[in-house]
């Protein structure tokens, strides 16, 4: 299941380059993005068989039009099969199906301008277009726009060409793929100037097809912009410890009982690092297990505390002349019973689906749809170490372990 993108720049050709491309082509990746090439005036079908390797490839190509150099892509059709290509001016779609799968899919390679006005009307007419055409879609290339501060280095952070971008996203229902290897797709010679410009963006739809998608930025030996492989493979670092919800750090005394358990010496004895680690997981476990219990019962307690009250103040409510101190209190007693059911909505998003179909009005497609969104956006794609982005499992839990201990 593979295909590749470009989109086109300036520069000239070297063999390096094909050799290199030829060889990220070979490693089951599904994407690769940021390569910049000359500026395209025609498809010379031989350049392209020197990034692919062989001649199994089938092409979309939108030409230069102004100074953008133009956009290619390159699919494999023993994966895909394309049945229409629509070309814009900063945009190459090719609708088709992936092999044993009915379902429609919009490959969209994107090359944004660069102008604020010209930008919002791209992604008007982008969910336009998803609003007319069904199916499941995945959006690539460079958009020449960054989500939040972070994702720029010295140059000026444009707040509204940042909200017109997280606008499309969230109207297009779409969900950023996380990348790792490096921070930033774009940088120039000097490396002074940094920004996350090139990314991935799928609709759910597309995001259940393939639903262990990971991301890594490679290194840019040729362009200023580096190439991004995207591929679905699962890792499986094997069952989790303990299950922590994130409502805990809400609550007074969680920090207190993770850091005493943990630093507690006494209580580990062994000599071998990793017995010491799965015996700190274990107590801290335990403690967790206990102090969650009171603070539960506690919490069970208070809400029907204030649940009473609110029944006595409502009744006295109806029944009094100047109701301006209970209004006061009663506005207190709603902001407690939020930050309640607060705590149980977050806890309830980090269970299994089970209970949400027990509870029947969370089992809904958009509930389960938000909840595969979370687990795919906190799950741990890899880790850099010593330079190198690692993604196996095995040596991901090493390097954890040799950090802590």
């Amino acid at each position: 299941m593979n295909w590749l993108s470009l989109n086109i720049g300036g520069g000239m050709f070297s063999k390096d380059k094909q050799n290199w491309v030829r060889k990220l082509c070979n490693e089951n990746s599904i994407s690769v993005l940021g390569l910049q090439e000359t500026k395209m005036i025609s498809l010379n079908y031989f350049a392209v068989k020197a990034f692919w390797g062989n001649f199994h490839f089938k092409v979309a190509s939108s030409c230069a039009r102004g100074r953008s150099g133009g956009i290619v892509t390159l699919l494999d059709p023993r994966f895909f099969t394309s049945s229409r290509v629509i070309s814009f001016d900063n945009l190459l779609i090719v609708q088709g199906s992936f092999v044993n799968s009915s379902s429609v899919f919009y490959l969209i390679n994107v090359y944004a301008p660069q102008p604020l006005h010209l930008k919002k009307h791209l992604w008007l007419f982008i969910n336009n277009f998803m609003t007319s055409n069904g199916g499941d879609y995945i959006f690539f290339g460079d958009f020449n726009s960054v989500r939040t501060p972070s994702e720029r280095m010295g140059t000026n952070f444009c707040q509204r060409t940042a909200d017109a971008f997280n606008d499309f996203i969230i109207t297009g229902n779409l969900v950023d793929i996380p990348l790792g290897g490096r921070a930033y797709t774009r940088v120039n010679k000097a490396f002074t100037k940094r920004a996350k410009l090139d990314i991935f963006l799928v609709s759910n739809g597309f995001l259940c097809a393939f639903p262990h998608l990971t991301g890594t930025i490679i290194s840019n030996l040729w362009s200023d912009h580096c190439p991004i492989l995207l591929r679905n493979k699962m890792l499986d670092y094997g069952p989790s410890p303990f299950r922590l919800f994130k409502s805990w750090f809400e609550f007074d005394g969680f920090e207190d009982t993770v850091i005493n358990t943990w630093n507690d010496v006494n209580t580990y004895l062994s000599s071998n690092p990793h017995i010491r680690l799965k015996d700190k997981l274990k107590r801290v476990k335990i403690a967790l297990k206990a102090w969650h219990s009171d603070i539960r019962t506690k919490a069970i307690f208070d809400k029907k505390t204030l649940l009473n009250q609110l029944d006595d103040i409502d009744s006295q409510l109806n029944a009094s002349v100047n109701p301006t101190n209970l209004v006061v209190l009663r506005s207190t007693i709603l902001k407690d019973l939020a930050f309640l059911e607060s705590v149980e909505s977050a806890n309830l998003a980090q269970k299994n689906k089970k209970l949400a179909i027990c509870l029947g009005d969370e089992n809904s497609s958009f509930f389960h749809t938000s909840l595969n969104r979370k687990r795919r956006k906190d799950q741990i794609n890899g880790i850099m170490h010593n330079g190198n982005w690692e993604t196996s499992p095995l040596l991901v839990k090493k390097v954890f372990v040799d950090f802590f201990f």
